[in-house]
């Protein structure tokens, strides 16, 4: 949290007017651009409602069979999507990989048929059979169906040569760091057959899947094609090589010959059964046996709005987090993995920025089991879109620590489409505790949570039809009973991204009372400011694909408009056309403690470690170097190595990742990471350990088992995670999963359980 010391009032005044300053020139530059480029923009997206390419969809008066052979009429008769345009290694030519595209629909589904040629000798590059898979490391065709014709979002469905799938959805125009969120699961189906100079597969996508328009005739598809046997990924339209392959603004057309039928009844029940043992040393050595029974519903309201319905879910089976270790200040980030919370989630999740977010889906459940939850979302009209969530916890009594209440959380947002392809939106949450001691309402600890809290606020989202210029505005305000002054935060951010030369500016203010409890805000009470610099060379040889500098600062004020932090660098990235990377970077850091500080994260529990004090000031440097070999051979790994300051000592971290597969059925990854500092005494020295060997055997494309063992040293913490996983139908599961967490030295138990989980997929 940040400093609640008095503030000198000239200088606060002062401040505030550089600052007001500062954020009417950093509000105007989007707004800006977007008006000195007005007329161009408003030009070039008419023309880019006339795509690239078109391709037909015709309805099939005739049974298609799911097999991966296209022996049928339909697809003799179907248009066919064809001269693919490389987008890497280079961008200037024909693909060298020949790869043609049909699709046909009837009245309940998509279809699409793929054939991709492949004269080269050798096995396909698959890492594994596991659904899902890492796009960049296998060979593999995707469809990016956009039913809504924004151009910003949409699904996205992927085969590999050995029939292994994978779906997402897209947001953001599919141009940003990760436009596609391969978490979200649903019902399809496809079939794959290898040849011997070609490959092809057939794809079935039932209209229940997805949400669309159903008053319009053409939809915005992608079709990219990565062979990496070949060394080269390939987009039915041409993209240029520095914007992502799945970004809509360069998709082509795809144009029905009337408008696509409507869904039908479209109601989805999941229910679940599970059972599980579990045993806590830390209270007692007695073996709890727990069954529980929930089921998730989806009901679509129309082809475009979609109800989400959750009762007494189960997240236990959900894939463990990565752990890592903290020397850091503040709070770690990890990613939300629970299915309820991914679907439409961009309607909600993107409001403010990467590392400041209004709303954070992991806050709810995180103390507390949840009960129940709904989420009504979807589009009401051509480029208007709204998001309703809400959930309930349960009240959690502990016998160690105070009680937890229980909360209602409620958010709400819109989003409209205006200028093209941006958007204004707006959010509000509410956190409302609902039952708690009566008799001790005005005396109720929360510990560092409010009785109720809530945030409000708009965001303007800029994205031109080219997609050189993205940026955001942001204003919101958050309410509780505490913080009442200070309770307020906006941010801009504007990049400019061409072909050799990619810049990026960011401000953001968030005040000393702004309280998010929904949202991930690590710290408060500052101001920071940055810009980041990189320009591409393109040279014409077969070693190196690109290389070039990097430039990056950024600074955070406190309350009182000094420096707290400060950080500098200046570095160089080599991509090797075999997808391997070569980075190095000299980095300067600055940081002013606003309160004591002890890196090894043990104080003040351990009341003899003396902690860096706080309104102490320090600065050093720090060079690193990092290295990706190509992810395409059986062994292949990641090194990074940093070596220099750290406060007012020294400081060395070691991290990357070993990969060995034995494809398709065996990989073996070890990520690890070693971080130790030395500062003068009085203060603390540390070195920390983290390892995480992970073991996949996929035994098909729907059998999998997965161990993951990780060490954290900093933590003194050995966590186990078995998890076996049978997909008997589609979208539904069989679960065995086995944790167990112990004290390294000597292998003590902490706590240990096993869980058996069942759920099937019904449609109504």
């Amino acid at each position: 949290m940040g400093r609640t010391d008095p503030v000198n009032i000239s200088m606060m005044f002062n401040g505030r007017v550089i600052f007001l300053l500062l954020c009417c020139l950093t509000h105007l530059s989007p707004l800006l651009a977007q008006d000195r480029f007005e007329l161009f923009f408003t030009a070039r997206a008419k023309s880019r409602r006339i795509p690239e390419k078109t391709v037909s969809i015709v309805q099939s008066d005739s049974e298609i069979v799911i097999d991966g052979i296209l022996d049928e009429k339909a697809w003799s008769d179907a248009d066919i999507a064809t001269g693919f345009q490389q987008n890497y290694p280079s961008d200037d030519s024909a693909a060298a990989s020949g790869t043609e595209v049909r699709f046909t629909y009837n009245h309940h589904s998509i279809y699409v048929g793929i054939t991709c040629y492949d004269e080269l000798p050798g096995k396909y590059v698959v890492e594994s059979l596991k659904r899902d898979f890492e796009d960049r490391d296998n060979d593999y065709f995707m469809l990016i169906l956009d039913p809504y014709d924004d151009l910003t979002n949409g699904f996205v469905f992927a085969v590999s040569p050995l029939g292994v799938q994978l779906e997402g959805l897209l947001s953001g125009g599919g141009g940003g760091f990760s436009p596609v969120s391969s978490s979200w699961d649903n019902i399809w189906y496809s079939e794959v057959q290898k040849n011997d100079s070609s490959w092809t597969a057939e794809i079935r996508i039932p209209f229940k899947t997805i949400r669309y328009n159903d008053k319009i005739t053409q939809w915005n598809v992608q079709l990219v094609r990565n062979d990496l046997k070949r060394n080269e990924r390939s987009t039915w339209t041409h993209v240029e090589r520095q914007y992502r392959p799945t970004s809509l603004t360069y998709s082509g057309g795809l144009k029905w010959d009337t408008v696509p039928p409507p869904a039908g009844a479209n109601i989805s029940l999941i229910p679940y059964l599970s059972g599980s043992a579990n045993q806590d040393m830390s209270v007692n050595n007695q073996v709890q046996f727990e069954g529980k029974a929930g089921f998730d519903g989806k009901v679509a309201l129309s082809t475009s709005m979609n109800l989400d319905l959750t009762v007494y879910p189960d997240f236990s089976t959900v894939e463990v987090d990565e752990q890592q270790t903290n020397i850091t200040r503040f709070e770690l980030f990890f990613p939300e993995k629970r299915q309820f919370f991914l679907e439409n989630s961009d309607l909600f999740s993107d409001f403010g920025f990467r590392r400041s977010q209004v709303f954070f889906s992991r806050r709810i459940g995180l103390d507390a089991p949840l009960l129940f939850g709904a989420r009504l979302s979807g589009q009401l009209g051509r480029g208007f879109s709204m998001g309703l969530l809400n959930a309930q916890t349960s009240k959690l009594m502990r016998e160690d620590r105070d009680d937890i209440p229980s909360y209602n959380y409620t958010v709400a947002t819109f989003r409209k489409q205006i200028f093209g392809r941006s958007s204004i939106a707006g959010i509000f949450t509410n956190k409302q505790a609902i039952n708690f001691d009566k008799n001790q309402e005005n005396g109720y600890d929360f510990g560092d949570q409010s009785r109720h809290n809530r945030v409000y606020g708009l965001q303007y989202n800029l994205l031109t039809p080219d997609d050189k210029w993205t940026g955001s505005v942001y204003g919101f305000r958050s309410d509780d009973p505490v913080h009442q002054t200070g309770n307020w935060s906006h941010g801009t951010s504007l990049r400019y991204n061409e072909r050799n030369i990619s810049i990026f500016w960011t401000h953001e203010y968030i005040g000393e009372g702004f309280n998010a409890e929904m949202g991930f805000f690590p710290r408060t009470g500052y101001f920071m400011f940055g810009p980041y610099v990189s320009y591409q060379f393109y040279p014409e040889n077969k070693v190196i694909n690109r290389h070039g500098p990097t430039a990056r600062f950024f600074s955070y004020l406190d309350g009182d408009w000094s420096f707290t932090d400060r950080q500098a660098s200046l570095g160089y990235r080599i991509r090797f056309e075999n997808t391997s990377d070569l980075e190095f970077e000299l980095e300067d850091t600055y940081v002013k403690l606003f309160a004591d500080f002890d890196p090894t994260r043990s104080w003040p529990e351990d009341s003899t470690v003396v902690p860096l004090p706080g309104g102490s000031e320090y600065e050093w440097l720090n060079f690193s170097v990092e290295y990706q070999s190509d992810n395409r051979r059986d062994f292949s790994y990641e090194l990074r190595a940093g070596l220099g300051g750290f406060y007012n000592g020294t400081g060395l971290n070691v991290s990357g990742r070993f990969t060995y597969r034995i494809r398709p059925v065996f990989n073996l990854a070890l990520s690890y990471s070693y971080n130790s500092f030395d500062l003068p005494d009085p203060y603390p020295d540390g070195s920390f350990w983290l390892v995480g060997p992970r073991i996949e055997l996929t035994f098909t494309d729907k059998i999998y088992w997965i161990n993951y063992f990780q060490y954290n040293q900093q933590s003194d913490n050995l966590n186990i995670n078995s998890r076996f996983q049978w997909r008997f139908a589609p979208a539904s599961d069989f679960f065995l999963v086995y944790t167990e967490n112990f004290f390294p030295e000597g292998m003590v138990t902490k706590n240990r359980a096993i869980i058996l989980k069942i759920s099937y997929w019904f449609n109504i």
